[in-house]
């Protein structure tokens, strides 16, 4: 530990140690405490609690994540070893550096510097650990609210019969799909919005939109509720079991209300597109002439609108 070049050697050499010291004892010293292994293993222990999987997810959805992104996981795996290793490789720099201050054993050159480069390798993989495992949630979040939406149904305003979402998608057997427009706010914004779809209905029905209001209602403090705010038309899908509705939506709610406190007010749309994503999450109602355009020029331009 005398030599220490660069950050990369000392990285490695961190690792090598955290190797070495898992299958043998730690070397003795003047400064080398008996529970050196009980600190590591302690340390293990939370890496291995910090990478467990999320049981509020389910065993779908982290294989959906894992193929997403295929090497987070190697890296998860990664990360907790080196981390360890820079905490061993910190541990002995910190010890040395106590003996030299207090006597007992003669000053080295570079033992503090030795030592900074320690703290700084811990604190960039803790750096880059954390936003591994942020990114993972994220995927996670995302999936399983994708899952949630695919799960709910409507009931078909042509036929009058009960679908999933997941059923309206467009199909690789030549099913034409719906674009499906989920349209929440209170009862004034609902129903102008409506009014306006209504007027444009022959190009909405062009254009293969289907339309779900949800209308917010107040329900229990801090939990608000949704309610069936379809009022027939050709083009107006009525949500069924509004509690999962309201489970699938309220995490969509509650961002939009960090984004602005009438939120409730002026509704929030999402627009999910014939494969079954999320195209848009917008504060406001639709202008659903320009949705219908937008669908249009695309047609007209020669560009994908199976997936759109």
């Amino acid at each position: 530990w005398k030599a220490r070049p660069c950050l990369a050697t000392r990285m490695m050499s961190a690792l090598a140690s955290f190797c070495v010291l898992s299958i043998t004892r730690p070397p003795v010293g003047v400064f080398t405490h008996a529970r050196v292994g009980t600190a590591v293993l302690s340390r293990a222990s939370t890496a291995a609690r910090m990478s467990a999987p999320d049981s509020k997810f389910t065993q779908l959805a982290r294989l959906r994540e894992e193929t997403e992104a295929p090497f987070a996981k190697l890296r998860l795996f990664a990360w907790p070893a080196l981390f360890a290793g820079a905490a061993i490789a910190t541990y002995f720099g910190a010890t040395g550096l106590l003996a030299e201050a207090v006597g007992a054993r003669a000053a080295a050159d570079g033992t503090l510097s030795g030592l900074a480069i320690d703290l700084a390798a811990i604190a960039t993989i803790g750096v880059l650990w954390k936003r591994d495992l942020d990114s993972q949630q994220a995927r996670l979040r995302r999936i399983s609210a994708g899952a949630r939406l695919a799960a709910l149904r409507v009931r078909l305003p042509e036929t009058n019969a009960v679908a999933r979402l997941s059923e309206l998608r467009a199909t690789s057997g030549g099913g034409p799909g719906r674009r499906l427009v989920i349209i929440c706010a209170e009862a004034a914004a609902i129903a102008a919005s409506l009014e306006s779809a209504a007027g444009v209905s022959n190009r909405l029905g062009g254009a293969d939109l289907l339309v779900v209001p949800l209308l917010i209602t107040s329900g229990q403090p801090g939990r608000p509720a949704f309610e069936d705010a379809s009022a027939g038309g050709s083009l107006v899908a009525a949500p069924l079991n509004l509690d999962t509705w309201r489970d699938a939506l309220a995490d969509e709610l509650e961002t939009a209300l960090k984004q602005d406190p009438e939120a409730r007010a002026r509704g929030f749309t999402l627009i999910l597109k014939k494969n079954g994503r999320v195209g848009t999450r917008r504060l406001g109602l639709p202008d659903w002439g320009s949705l219908a355009d937008d669908v249009a020029a695309r047609e007209l331009a020669g560009l994908d609108t199976a997936n759109i």
